[in-house]
């Protein structure tokens, strides 16, 4: 009787830490609480790379500082079926383009974040914007 209970309270705080471990990447990789989300940052920069897969879209992009140094940002949006929805399509953002992005970025100063929108050199815009909760666009520069 009393290895029954032992085991059973193994068994049950086991389960218990494997679902908070579980839970804390989840938490992690969908950035929970990792991106400023009250504001979208302005960057003009050149795209690098687009990739279009699961789990999400992915801008790589460089953006010169007042000195001339390149800092590399990777702008991430929600996966393929949604960004359809919005009009995006794997050729919508050509490497070598001059962009326009918007993106929530990362609280602890790293170059990445979600992406907001992006404006393209022919003034196109494709919005990304959807996560809940999340403020409205900023209007585009004039």
């Amino acid at each position: 009787m009393q290895n029954n209970l032992r085991i059973t309270r193994f068994v049950v705080l086991a389960v218990g830490v494997g679902l908070l471990l579980a839970s804390s990447r989840t938490l992690a990789h969908h950035g929970a609480n990792l991106y400023d989300m009250s504001k979208a940052v302005v960057l003009k920069g050149t795209v690098t790379k687009f990739y279009w897969g699961n789990p999400h879209n992915e801008v790589s992009f460089d953006v010169p500082d007042e000195k001339g140094e390149v800092g590399h940002w990777v702008a991430y949006t929600e996966p393929p079926l949604v960004m359809l929805e919005r009009g995006w399509t794997r050729k919508s953002i050509p490497v070598g383009d001059k962009v326009t992005v918007y993106i929530f970025a990362a609280k602890n100063g790293s170059t990445v974040g979600t992406l907001n929108r992006i404006v393209l050199p022919d003034g196109k815009e494709l919005t990304a914007y959807g996560a809940p909760g999340a403020p409205a666009p900023a209007p585009a520069p004039k």
